[in-house]
């Protein structure tokens, strides 16, 4: 009889799926003891696309609906001017609340999301890029087509808040401030001059942006702007309110702890178990 041939491992690939193993057993116990610990917290999803498409920031519809159907069941699902003024202390936040917001604007949306918030009067943020509106978003391997000016105009109508989140999508800090000015006003009055309302939160492309640019947000009317990642805590800075991202990689325990605290100390041990483990292999390369 003819053995099948095994597929040996190096001791790096080996430990690397130690290591991979140890981070999603670590996950799922802190998922569990967060459930158990949830006390008066409050976040901000940010999610992208909704569908089948193997690209990173796309979740699966039925994930998506599972998802928000746990919302529904043990959380205020608020809109992202309440979750400000929650987070201003200017209103009293439930014990539980959360807003949800998708960035950049893919079709998707239109065909699968909205339906579905607007059957359960559910509110949500969209964060468009004014200058892919109708076009194939450019940044992903499989292209996915962006909604066009009709379908956001129809959202903005039925409890879909409209922010802004530039033109073109580039990284804020990597441009002078005039150009970062133009960028983000011209977003903005696009948007307005189409949905014929105000345009009051603005979206960092890749969640970057300076003190500079901050200022810049502030100075054209914006009531608050979103590009930090985790919880939010009561009185922060409103320019630069935490979020949670929901992608691919997110399985279901993972994101019932990402709505708590267990989010921000999983983010801080996975970039110190990152940093170790570039440590380790360095020093390795060195003997």
């Amino acid at each position: 009889m003819m053995r099948k041939p095994v597929l040996e491992m190096t001791r790096e690939t080996r430990l690397s799926c130690l290591a991979y193993s140890a981070r999603n057993t670590f996950n799922l116990i802190f998922a569990f003891f967060a459930k158990l610990a949830v006390r008066e917290e409050i976040a901000v999803l940010m999610y992208h696309s909704v569908d089948l498409t193997p690209n990173f920031h796309s979740v699966d519809p039925k994930e998506f609906t599972r998802q928000i159907e746990y919302l529904r069941k043990n959380y205020a699902i608020v809109s992202l001017n309440e979750m400000a003024d929650f987070a201003r202390g200017s209103r009293k936040a439930p014990r539980k609340a959360v807003a949800i917001t998708f960035d950049d604007g893919s079709q998707d949306l239109y065909l699968s999301v909205y339906p579905y918030f607007r059957k359960n009067k559910l509110p949500a943020t969209v964060f468009i890029s004014t200058g892919y509106v109708g076009k194939q978003w450019p940044f992903y391997v499989n292209p996915q087509k962006m909604l066009g000016w009709t379908e956001i105009e129809e959202m903005s109508r039925n409890n879909f808040e409209i922010g802004a989140h530039t033109v073109h999508h580039q990284d804020l800090r990597n441009m002078s401030l005039e150009e970062a000015l133009k960028e983000i006003s011209e977003s903005k009055i696009e948007i307005e001059n189409h949905i014929k309302n105000s345009v009051n939160f603005f979206s960092y492309p890749f969640g970057s942006y300076t003190p500079e640019i901050v200022n810049i947000v502030k100075s054209l009317g914006f009531k608050g702007g979103v590009g930090g990642s985790g919880t939010i805590s009561i009185n922060p800075e409103i320019f630069n309110l935490n979020r949670i991202q929901v992608d691919k990689s997110i399985s279901f325990p993972i994101f019932i702890a990402r709505l708590t605290k267990a989010s921000d100390l999983i983010s801080k041990l996975e970039m110190a178990a990152h940093g170790a483990w570039r440590l380790l292999f360095s020093t390795r390369g060195q003997r």
